[in-house]
């Protein structure tokens, strides 16, 4: 699924498409969020690719940098622009604004509700939205929010943080269809959603989804926790089927999972590169059911061991939510720091290491529990060259990880 462009007022619009399955008479329109590594992504890429409705996703780059769909230096040419797209897409397809779907997480969250109420779209779809949108993009995104405006000030701020309260204060269009999935475990939901939920009330068909997990406990955990939902809602907006739901508390069981008596160590290769005598190893180490919620809660060393020889290395850790939950068996453990890489991803130095073969354990400690596993790769790459450099070349024979330390160099 390529990525397409088409020129409308002047402005590009960059956008991926799917098109329907059978017969189905709707089509979705997903508005994304920031981009886990840089600015830009398309949510629900994979999920969505057996939905039956038309999707569209539209990219949040104009002049190379986000701008909530909305505007470029204060100008709103982006907005315009937008909803001209969406209009031409239903109209080329002989749909019109009830049977399609504007749909969005955080940034795109904003967006669809923006779209959605502005324009008069019957079906919105938002999760963990920001309502003021000035305020958040220069505190979070400042290079966003110059892009946007074209100036710092704090009264471009407050001009773009009354736009969508604005919006649904005044819309008397109270016939439509509005999904608002959010979580007081979202920092963001104190400031940003709850001042606004009882505005919402006035819509004939508003559904409230309050996630209460223990495996949520930050802002972009609270839309992929919940993609089932979330498509069973695109399921059957495509199909005719409008759900009504009302408010709903999304609860989960937040049992906590108790010590255990010899906790199991796991030490999974997820990623490797090499440059010269650098090696670039990053992946999970924790001792399962206990917590590694800090960073001092963990520390871990990279063995390499031949014959009648051992060398430690110190590595570093880095935060990855997402470990809790691919990890949960049970009960409640938090994994966030449960990730190893180097230090600023910079690297671990082998210049020193004598030359010859090695096979590669991690020592973790957590909680003073002290484990040594050998490290291992996923199954898929159980006998694999890994990476190879002039230096370096690391492989793996029945699952376990091995470095050579090339000689002379």
């Amino acid at each position: 699924m390529s990525e397409q462009m088409e020129i409308i007022n002047g402005v590009r619009i960059k956008y991926r498409y799917k098109k329907r399955k059978y017969d189905t008479q709707h089509m979705l329109f997903i508005f994304s969020g920031f981009g886990g590594a840089g600015m830009f992504t398309w949510d629900f890429a994979n999920a969505l690719q057996d939905c039956p409705a038309h999707v569209v996703w539209i990219k949040d780059d104009f002049h190379d940098a986000c701008t909530y769909y909305l505007c470029h230096n204060n100008d709103f040419y982006v907005e315009q622009a937008v909803i001209a797209f969406v209009e031409k897409m239903l109209f080329r397809h002989n749909l019109n604004k009830t049977q399609c779907t504007l749909a969005g997480f955080s940034k795109g969250g904003s967006a669809a509700l923006w779209y959605g109420l502005k324009y008069n779209f019957k079906n919105i779809i938002s999760t963990v939205p920001q309502f003021h949108i000035g305020s958040y993009a220069r505190n979070h995104w400042p290079e966003v929010f110059m892009h946007m405006t074209g100036e710092a000030s704090e009264a471009a701020a407050r001009q773009l943080d009354a736009l969508l309260p604005h919006q649904l204060t005044n819309d008397r269009a109270v016939d439509k269809n509005i999904y608002l999935l959010t979580s007081e475990a979202d920092i963001q939901y104190e400031s940003e959603v709850k001042p606004y939920i009882p505005e919402f009330r006035k819509y004939q068909n508003f559904n409230l989804f309050m996630a209460r997990s223990m495996l949520i406990r930050e802002h972009n955990q609270v839309t992929s926790y919940h993609v089932p939902l979330l498509l069973g809602i695109f399921y059957s907006l495509s199909q005719g089927a409008v759900p009504r739901y009302g408010d709903c508390e999304l609860t989960a069981d937040n049992t906590l999972l108790p010590r255990p008596l010899k906790p199991q160590p796991v030490a999974v290769l997820k990623k490797v590169a090499v440059k010269n005598a650098l090696l670039f190893p990053e992946g999970i180490a924790v001792l399962k059911g206990l917590d590694c919620t800090e960073y001092q809660d963990i520390q871990v060393d990279l063995v390499f061991k031949a014959d009648n020889f051992e060398e430690l290395f110190r590595i570093a850790k880095a935060h990855r939510p997402i470990l809790t939950r691919q990890l949960y068996d049970g009960g409640f453990v938090n994994y966030d720091k449960g990730w190893f890489c180097t230090l600023r991803y910079e690297g671990l130095s082998l210049e020193a290491l004598p030359a010859g073969t090695y096979q590669l354990f991690l020592d973790i400690t957590c909680q003073q529990t002290w484990a040594r596993k050998a490290l291992e790769t996923e199954p898929s790459q159980a006998n694999a060259m890994l990476a190879v450099s002039e230096a370096l070349e690391v492989f793996s024979h029945e699952g376990n990880v091995y470095i050579t330390r090339k000689a002379g160099l």
